[in-house]
């Protein structure tokens, strides 16, 4: 009985073939236009070539398929379609250009530099010096696709994600939160979401849309980015009335705020922003100078051509959405053709894009350039494996300045055997050899632990351990490098907890990082000696490791907490003023300031950075009863820090953060000082 559906399925099949092939060439053409008008390019693609073959007289069917295929970013079947025309100039003045960028993007650079060649000597057109610009920089991205080809970045891994996150439908916008939690876009069924996926191991969780997410009922919503204090939520609304499409979807800027653990209704960016008719997409914010820069992509008047990255910029003090006029980055960075995805690295002060205008290997290709807001060094192009003969773009650092993520419709060994749709890949560091690394949670409330002592051991095949490294980090993040083919074992601790431990192989040759998060359960063992967390293991296992004067206290709870920490002796009084310099890697200006200095570790609440300071002015005089506020002005900018002092444990620095933000400073940020020295902001 199975084997008769089987075979009456396939019969079935084969006449449903037989009567498509049956048709006149003027019903196919007619299906297949009708499959064009819906978006359904694949088939109207298949269904032109057999109405060409039944027509070979018509070149118009064939040169449609081809345009069919070029649209579905099939750049072989494209090229094999228009190759029947390319020499039709009369009739289609542009299709030797699409042909030979058809070749280009399947890698076939020396017969690509042909195409453009015989193109612009035969093109009698209007707009030939355009054109023949546009041509002598695909040849140039030939001739440095040949020369780059032979050469690849070996020190970068690029990976496709096992599990939920890629699918046969366009993936794009990655936003690690951490390097094991996603927000990306997926375009599943033709209608771009937000979703989320987390690692498990080797695998990433099937794709979800966050629960805290606001509901948007219309229109495709994507290119999700968090601002740098987590409490704004940046993404596009699209039109609707097509398909997705990363440049021809028109697209509007729209932020939520963050309200406790969910998103408030969008709020789309005022109309000097948002103008109308334009699209406007892609937004990715950075803190810096005390203000928060918004970078995206737009096709809005004023900039060099086609889509341009610009910039708006707004006071982190103010709650608002008071953004300055847009600003385009400027030629160096802009072309006649299109730029997109920016993504700014403050750390290195460092822009990545994508482009099409600079010459490229493929299609669009990722590139990087130093300099800010207006001023910019000559674009690099990152070269193979970064880029590949497709379309590249959404470079997205993690936490970890060698990996991330970038998008691409790249074929890739035998995972991914199409260039029809966009992808998420990963990119690691294999300069550095083999990594494990991770961050450091308490179990009860998620929030990172700063200060940790890990331990790293080789377990032999006998069972026997040997401690390799121990080392102590303060931002609640671990990395060690280690070697292939070896079992390890990490202990994790820290002053108030319990240990952890978890062993892993490196024995995964197509992989090079490894760890995971680890949460840790809180204890409530103190030594006698200054009153601090003591670092034992559980009651109930081997109590090696608690100190000799470790004995257990019940926790004293205030308020549902569990204080501890000493106040600070006083260094210097306040009133003098004198210069410091951050010491941390992510913060080390030099400041001016005449604040007390304080013994140990101290917080403050920096609540806005500003160009001139009122402290008379409404706005500070809300916070004027939670503490005396400080200044520090920054030597190398005109820029001044406001800050709320001080508090001499965590518990009460968080405090002071709550009630600043709920008197209207919502950006502002703990920063630590040791020893009457700026550190840096922190997390706690």
């Amino acid at each position: 009985m199975r084997l008769y559906k089987i075979t009456l399925l396939f019969v079935c099949f084969l006449l449903g073939t037989t009567t498509v092939s049956a048709q006149s060439w003027r019903k196919l053409r007619k299906t297949a236009e009708q499959q064009f008008s819906e978006g359904n390019y694949s088939d109207a693609a298949e269904t032109y070539e057999m109405a060409w073959n039944k027509k070979k007289r018509k070149k118009d069917l064939i040169f449609k398929a081809g345009e069919a295929y070029y649209l579905l970013k099939d750049y072989r079947k494209a090229a094999e379609a228009y190759q029947n025309v390319k020499d039709e100039i009369k009739s289609y003045p542009l299709v030797g250009l699409k042909y030979a960028r058809s070749l280009k993007q399947d890698g076939q650079y020396k017969q690509a530099i042909k195409a453009f060649k015989s193109f612009i000597e035969k093109y009698t057109g209007d707009g030939k010096a355009i054109l023949q610009e546009v041509v002598n920089t695909e040849i140039e991205g030939c001739e440095l696709a040949k020369k780059l080809s032979t050469m690849p970045n070996k020190s970068i891994k690029i990976s496709y994600p096992n599990g939920g996150i890629n699918t046969n439908f366009d993936e794009f916008a990655p936003y690690a939160v951490t390097s094991d939690f996603l927000y990306f876009s997926s375009a599943i069924g033709g209608n771009a979401r937000i979703y989320f996926s987390k690692r498990l191991g080797d695998e990433w969780s099937k794709a979800s849309i966050p629960s805290n997410f606001p509901v948007i009922s219309n229109g495709h919503y994507a290119n999700g980015s968090i601002s740098q204090d987590g409490q704004r939520f940046y993404f596009t609304v699209c039109n609707d009335d097509t398909k997705w499409d990363h440049i021809n979807s028109r697209c509007e800027i729209f932020v939520s705020m963050k309200e406790d653990a969910n998103w408030g209704e969008p709020v789309r960016l005022p109309d000097y922003i948002n103008m109308e008719g334009v699209t406007i997409t892609q937004p990715y914010s950075i803190e810096k100078d005390g203000q928060e820069y918004l970078f995206f992509s737009s096709n809005r008047e004023g900039g060099r051509g086609g889509m341009d990255i610009w910039f708006a910029v707004r006071d982190l003090g103010l709650d608002n959405n008071d953004f300055t006029f847009p600003v385009n980055l400027g030629p160096t960075i802009n072309t006649l053709g299109d730029e997109m995805t920016p993504y700014y690295d403050v750390e290195n002060e460092t822009l990545y894009f994508s482009s099409n205008g600079h010459p490229t290997v493929g299609g669009f290709d990722i590139f990087k350039s130093q300099g800010n807001e207006t001023t910019w060094a000559n674009p690099v192009n990152m070269g193979f494996p970064v880029n590949s003969s497709a379309d590249d773009f959404f470079f997205r650092k993690t936490g970890d300045a060698n990996n991330g993520f970038l998008v691409s419709n790249r074929v890739f060994g035998g995972v991914k055997n199409t260039t029809r749709n966009t992808d998420i890949f990963e990119f690691q560091s294999a300069a550095d050899g083999y990594v494990v690394r991770g961050d450091v949670k308490d179990n009860v409330d998620g929030k990172v632990i700063n200060e940790i002592t890990v331990s790293l051991y080789q377990i032999f095949d006998d069972g026997t351990e040997n401690l390799l490294l121990d080392k102590d980090f303060s931002d609640g993040k671990y990395s060690f490098k280690v070697l292939p083919n070896k079992k390890y074992m990490l202990k994790i601790s820290s002053p108030g907890y319990y240990k952890e431990t978890y062993s892993f192989s490196t024995d995964n040759s197509s992989k090079f990082t490894y760890g995971e998060s680890v949460y840790l359960e809180r204890s409530n063992y103190y030594t006698e000696a200054d009153d601090q967390p003591a670092t034992p293991v559980k009651p109930n296992e081997n109590e090696e490791g608690i100190p000799d004067d470790a004995v257990y206290v019940p926790p004293t709870i205030i308020d549902g907490k569990q204080p501890h920490a000493p106040t600070g002796t006083i260094i210097a009084e306040g009133g003098v003023t004198y210069t410091a310099r951050g010491t941390s890697k992510a913060d080390n200006r030099e400041y001016v300031t005449s604040a007390p200095k304080y013994q140990g570790v101290y917080y403050k609440v920096q609540l806005t950075a500003v160009s001139k300071f009122n402290p008379n002015h409404a706005k500070f005089q809300k916070v004027a009863d939670l503490g005396r506020l400080d200044t520090e002005k920054l030597t190398e900018k005109n820029i001044t820090r406001v800050l709320l002092a001080e508090a001499f444990d965590e518990a009460t620095a968080k405090d002071l953060l709550r009630k600043a933000k709920s008197k209207g400073f919502k950006g502002a940020f703990i920063v630590k000082y040791e020893d009457g020295v700026r550190y840096g902001r922190v997390n706690l």
